[in-house]
């Protein structure tokens, strides 16, 4: 604070004064206050986002019809362009006033964020709110977002291949593969799959490989990245009993089993198609994938006899979990609608818009009250279940990290490296990609 001049004390003080009113007016907790916040006239806000225009721009005009304070002006952004478009608009001064942002945005986009005061939405709103991965957002310096879908991973089976052979149900915990390979598996006497249990063991054909890894790990008791003395450091090698395998240790002999060709659950190798596209053609018994898929399988292949069910557990987990990938809408800190931003996002993250977008995409909302009514389609409960089970970590860069873990696997499964190794060099390289952001 030793380097703002007065003038930008005041401003910031103004600042985080209106957002707490304008939230808590919102909220109804300033009953002396004439009238709510709708009867201040904040102009139009600009938001970008991935989401597609006409949809977006439909529930806004439906959600909205009668909201006077603020005019939302949503634009729909490229998902390939739309960080260095953030980047280039915010330079020449005509960037948005709220983004679009995933968890795994967080740590390099901190410098373009006007964060949301605790005093304005407290700890304890929020987790009574929102899904437990929406504490993702939390920061010392206040809220990053406030959350808008949540896409939880689920696993996928075909049900004509677990018909065929006898197996009355997918599994539920990833002990139970083992049994299953064995009546699954097609392969001929070169050793050659022709139909596959599960994508496990290689990274290059994997859908979603880094995820799957995550929930194993997460699963196993290790969060990857984690808070020592209050920064951020990863921890795969870390062993919360000292008699015991490490978690992501363990995590990783069991991804690596299903490739080895001289093991029972032998059930991939590198040669195949990419994961899903086996899943799609009927040759694979079991796919994880998001729940966003759902729709473009199905059309994909209308014939395939498919179903979904969460995600397997480990044995002896306390607590169940999934990945999920969480989105928000953050407030972008050289905005100069600042309060008008703050509303757009109260609104954006309200209980109609969040019904409205769940509706909209088929993805379980982000929000508890919403959960809390069940749904009678078969897919949604299940899409509902995980969205309460899903977690994250903190990613400082999902390209450099999807390579760190491609590397992972691939000098583990060429036995360059033993696990403990492979885990030692990767979190190295994970903590200087973090040391950006200290």
């Amino acid at each position: 604070m030793k380097n703002l001049n007065i003038f930008q004390i005041i401003v910031l003080g103004v600042f985080a004064t209106l957002i707490i009113v304008g939230m808590l007016a919102f909220s109804g907790k300033l009953p002396f206050l004439p009238k709510s916040a709708k009867d201040v006239n904040y102009g139009t806000v600009t938001v970008w986002g991935t989401f597609p225009a006409n949809m977006m721009q439909a529930l806004i005009s439906d959600k909205f019809r009668n909201e006077k304070s603020v005019t939302i002006n949503y634009v729909e952004k490229s998902k390939a362009t739309f960080s260095t478009d953030l980047v280039e608009a915010l330079a020449a001064d005509r960037g948005p006033d709220l983004f679009l942002i995933a968890q795994d945005e967080i740590l390099r986009n901190l410098n373009k964020i006007a964060f949301i005061p605790y005093e304005a939405f407290t700890e304890r709103d929020f987790k009574n709110t929102f899904i437990e991965e929406g504490e993702m957002f939390f920061r010392p310096e206040g809220l990053v977002a406030l959350p808008f879908t949540i896409d939880p991973m689920v696993m996928y089976w075909n049900r004509d291949i677990f018909t065929n052979a006898g197996i009355v149900a997918p599994p539920t915990k990833w002990s139970d593969f083992y049994p299953m390979v064995p009546k699954i598996v097609v392969r001929d006497q070169g050793g050659n799959i022709s139909r596959g249990f599960a994508s496990l063991g290689e990274y290059r054909n994997v859908s979603h490989a880094k995820e799957i890894l995550s929930v194993l790990m997460m699963q196993a008791g290790s969060p990857i990245v984690g808070i020592q003395n209050g920064v951020l450091m990863s921890n795969l090698t870390s062993a919360t009993d000292p008699n015991a395998q490490n978690p992501a240790a363990q995590a990783l002999n069991f991804f690596s089993q299903f490739s080895r060709s001289d093991k029972d659950s032998y059930s991939w190798n590198r040669s195949l198609p990419n994961s899903r596209s086996m899943f799609e053609a009927g040759d694979l018994a079991l796919y994880f994938g998001y729940a966003s898929e759902y729709q473009t399988i199905k059309q994909k292949n209308p014939h395939l006899n498919f179903d979904i069910t969460v995600m397997p557990q480990a044995d002896q987990a306390s607590v169940k979990m999934t990945f999920g990938r969480i989105q928000g809408f953050a407030i972008v800190k050289t905005s100069s609608n600042l309060a008008g931003a703050m509303r757009a996002s109260l609104l954006l993250s309200g209980s109609d818009m969040a019904k409205g977008i769940a509706e909209a995409t088929k993805l379980p909302p982000v929000r508890r009250d919403l959960l809390a009514v069940r749904p009678t389609d078969p897919i949604q409960s299940v899409f509902y279940d995980s969205a309460l089970i899903a977690r994250a970590w903190h990613d400082p860069s999902p390209t450099e990290t999807d390579q760190l873990f491609q590397g992972m696997i691939d000098d583990i499964g060429s036995d360059r490296l033993k696990v403990s190794q492979a885990l030692s060099v990767t979190q190295s390289s994970i903590n200087k990609l973090l040391q950006r952001y200290k």
